[in-house]
């Protein structure tokens, strides 16, 4: 079903990729102001006097002289205003009536830089799906917020996967090829009641996200020491299906009571919830989060020994799975 991908009902699909077109081929050099405006103007692009928001100086595009599928800001931090950290060009500036049509914009942007740049190095979330290219001198990204609004950006070429964020978090996640996921050092200190809050803010992070690629994570937690014990959980369709995996190797240790009246339904062999809503209701991660840490300890994991390991599929691609605010380490784990 790969190749059957829905193109969405994007705006004005040749205006977009007239952008794309426009915007890849851009090189800046140390990317300094003076340099930015070099290369932008000999597109006709003529920037705003600057003004300060939150920390960070903004310079707009003048209308009618600068992108042209929606308003573009050039943007860099108050402590180094002539150095620039992005230029956002925002191709859809409303949100979406619902989350089909917010899909189908967004997978409609998707696929005009698809099949323009190749594909993608990174998929991440955090307010929002996004994709990442990193390309000779400049990472290019499309970037869904607020369910349906749309950016283009571009940044430098050493950009932080962090940079694709817009401030506000649900909970972050990243997937890429191995040597392509950034490199998290794990918190010290973590206690479960931490890590499951944590669980909770990625899980409705990928819970929101997943089905606009689409994609589908799986996620496993346990013991780096004892592949036998873990708990996993993963997308299905729009919902979210956690497990306790673990009882398939110490059915001694299942308590059929305890777990029953935990929400915990037995399906052949196995105890598991499925939230078939999870994309629409986000009090879905916390209970599957909470449900989740709760058998991790009954299992004897030890939270020193904690660990995850993730993939994420989709559109033909398979990633491996970054949570860098989980606070414990990614071990890969082989199917046991």
């Amino acid at each position: 079903m790969e190749n059957m991908i829905p193109r969405g009902n994007w705006l004005d699909d040749d205006t977009f990729r007239e952008q794309v077109r426009e915007v890849a081929p851009l090189r800046f050099g140390s990317w300094s102001l003076p340099e930015f405006e070099q290369a932008t103007s000999a597109l006709g692009w003529e920037l705003r006097e600057p003004k300060e928001v939150v920390g960070r100086i903004w310079r707009r595009f003048a209308p009618r002289k600068g992108p042209r599928s929606g308003y573009g800001t050039v943007i860099s931090d108050a402590s180094a205003p002539d150095q620039v950290c992005k230029l956002n060009i925002r191709a859809v500036d409303l949100p979406a009536e619902d989350i089909a049509t917010a899909a189908g914009l967004v997978r409609a942007a998707w696929w005009v830089m698809e099949e323009e740049l190749g594909p993608p190095t990174m998929w991440g979330g955090d307010s929002g799906p996004w994709m990442l290219w990193c390309r000779p001198g400049a990472c290019l990204l499309v970037h869904s917020h607020d369910e349906g609004e749309v950016s283009l950006e571009l940044l430098p070429p050493d950009a932080d996967a962090d940079a694709a964020g817009s401030g506000y978090s649900r909970g972050r996640w990243r997937a890429a090829e191995q040597a392509d996921l950034p490199t998290v050092r794990p918190a010290s200190g973590t206690t479960w009641e931490e890590v499951e809050k944590r669980l909770s803010e990625a899980l409705r992070s990928l819970g929101h996200d997943t089905p606009f690629f689409p994609g589908r994570f799986i996620l496993h937690l346990g013991s780096a020491d004892d592949p036998q014990r873990f708990v996993q959980c993963w997308s299905q369709d729009l919902g979210l299906v956690v497990e306790a995996t673990g009882y398939l190797h110490q059915p001694d240790a299942a308590d059929p009571a305890r777990l029953a009246r935990n929400g915990w339904h037995f399906s052949p062999s196995v105890w598991q919830r499925r939230f078939p809503d999870a994309m629409d209701d986000p009090a879905h991660a916390a209970t599957g989060a909470r449900m989740l840490v709760e058998e991790l300890r009954h299992l004897g994991v030890d939270l020193a020994d904690l660990s995850y390991d993730g993939t994420m599929t989709g559109r033909g691609r398979g990633f491996h799975l970054e949570l860098p605010d989980l606070g414990i380490p990614r071990v890969h784990r082989p199917a046991v």
